[in-house]
């Protein structure tokens, strides 16, 4: 239901031709009350946009934690557990590793479940801006200035409706890896912790991105996808039809 909307919004921009067509709820300026229930926890390195290493205090005293961004899934960075780097990984991680390094206090709130099968703590993050001392959600500002994608993990859902109209946000201001990257950008689970990969049943891109439409056909992981989207939004036609002969992204997913 996310993809769909994140596809509607990319289709409400295209046929509105600008880039203030999608109403999204701002992130406050001036910051968020610090959540009650919070733990302090102290950073000590980055492993990706969404995940990093933490001392975290328990029941008195100070242990090493991996923390893992609930809602949020970051761009790969390295070849482990199969996985392969992708659009906007690295500049995610540098995002997500500038703030931590900055931030003189940072906190971590739980959801429904604490942990992951891998061990990692879900948590969403809190900071303090070194700049002005207020207090902002750093799962929401990946998203937001568009180094991540919203990404529901049931059943921590609880901060969801902000995560996803950060990402609104940002695909309307074509922020981050909305205007750097094509469908390189998976944002898929299985790959990042090391599950199954999906069969990848339907056809996907094997040539280069050559033509026009294909900076919004990229949007779609499937022909029917595109197929279907153009029924519904035939005023997208000019962008994902350019031949006019009623086949959606011909080009971008070959026969």
């Amino acid at each position: 239901m996310r993809k769909l909307r994140r596809i509607a919004a990319i289709a409400l921009l295209i046929a509105a031709g600008l880039t203030s067509a999608a109403q999204t709820t701002a992130a406050p300026l001036d910051g968020y009350e610090l959540p009650k229930g919070v733990v302090e926890a102290r950073f000590l390195e980055v492993v990706d946009g969404d995940t990093f290493y933490a001392d975290v205090e328990v029941n008195g005293q100070w242990q090493e934690e991996t923390i893992r961004m609930i809602g949020i899934d970051t761009p790969e960075t390295t070849y482990s557990y199969g996985n392969h780097p992708e659009c906007y990984g690295q500049e995610a991680k540098r995002y997500a590793d500038s703030i931590l390094n900055a931030a003189p206090r940072i906190w971590l709130e739980t959801d429904k479940d604490p942990d992951d099968n891998y061990g990692r703590q879900l948590r969403y993050v809190w900071y303090e801006d070194p700049a002005s001392g207020n207090i902002f959600m750093l799962n929401e500002e990946l998203v937001w200035d568009g180094y991540a994608l919203a990404k529901s993990y049931r059943p921590n859902t609880t901060r969801q409706g902000t995560l996803d109209a950060a990402e609104e946000h940002a695909i309307s201001e074509s922020k981050g890896m909305w205007m750097a990257c094509d469908r390189t950008v998976t944002g898929d689970p299985t790959q990042e912790n090391g599950e199954d990969f999906p069969s990848m049943d339907d056809p996907t891109p094997t040539g280069d991105a050559t033509v026009e439409e294909d900076v919004f056909c990229a949007v779609f992981d499937t022909y029917q996808d595109a197929q279907d989207f153009l029924a519904e939004y035939p005023q997208i036609a000019d962008s994902i039809d350019i031949d006019g002969d009623g086949i959606a992204c011909e080009d971008w997913f070959p026969s």
